[in-house]
């Protein structure tokens, strides 16, 4: 899942929609976006050991903590559900597109066009659910004005949590919040020039046609239009008996 499709079904999950939640619900995603600094192995796929030490060291982030167990697939978390080979909505609608991504990118179909190819599917249900649901990236906004402030303790926990230099995890927490911008969702076109082009260049080493990008987008759009919401409030529904 993209930023809103996780604030989405954490708030509507937990019921609840503190900055920390909602920062924490994108926070894994930093795996992403991190320039090989950050993998997914000690926040993405290890949700429960992060919040044992939030818990323990920094238990005013605990927020911050659950929407990390909320995000990730670990425990039947949001991703479960958007990525699994088998259950995974993305990940099955993405199939339908994958040759096409594997066009895009010049190279045969496969496992690693698949994996771009969910990603494509996952934009076009954050801005589907951009348009049905304003509200979503209202709330989005509003948490990370409010989480400003406490930039430098979620630096300090995560410092501490992954062992690294303070200065390369702000550098990290930057570069997640510009790529995972509100204003990146607003449009396709802004999704594809700010978020899409940006990613394929990091994790590809390719420039790609913003127009055939965009096609690529429309594709995925007209795939998930009559299903994309089923399928998140399904999540919601799994996601609160999973973790909560």
């Amino acid at each position: 899942m993209l930023p809103l499709s996780h604030v989405y079904v954490s708030t509507q999950a937990s019921g609840r929609k503190t900055p920390l939640l909602i920062f924490g619900s994108i926070l894994p995603d930093i795996a992403t976006t991190s320039a090989q600094s950050i993998g997914r192995d000690k926040i993405h796929n290890a949700p429960r050991d992060f919040f044992n030490f939030v818990q323990t060291h920094y238990p005013d982030l605990i927020d911050l903590a659950w929407g990390v167990r909320l995000h990730s697939q670990v425990d039947g978390g949001a991703d479960y559900y958007s990525d699994d080979s088998k259950a995974g909505y993305a990940k099955i609608e993405g199939a339908k597109i994958s040759h096409a991504v594997a066009e895009l990118l010049e190279i045969p179909k496969g496992d690693v066009s698949l994996v771009l190819a969910h990603n494509f599917i996952e934009l076009a249900v954050d801005l589907q659910l951009h348009q049905d649901h304003p509200e979503v990236l209202t709330s989005y906004r509003a948490a990370l004005e409010a989480i400003e402030p406490r930039i430098p303790e979620i630096t300090e926990c995560l410092a501490d949590y992954l062992n690294l230099d303070s200065s390369l995890i702000l550098s990290e927490l930057r570069t997640l919040i510009y790529f995972l911008s509100p204003a990146n969702f607003l449009s396709k076109d802004a999704a594809v020039q700010q978020v899409v082009l940006p990613l394929i260049k990091i994790k590809f080493h390719k420039s790609v046609a913003a127009t055939e990008v965009l096609k690529i987008v429309d594709q995925a759009i007209f795939i998930t239009k009559s299903t994309y919401g089923e399928f998140l409030s399904n999540s919601v529904i799994k996601v609160t008996r999973n973790i909560l």
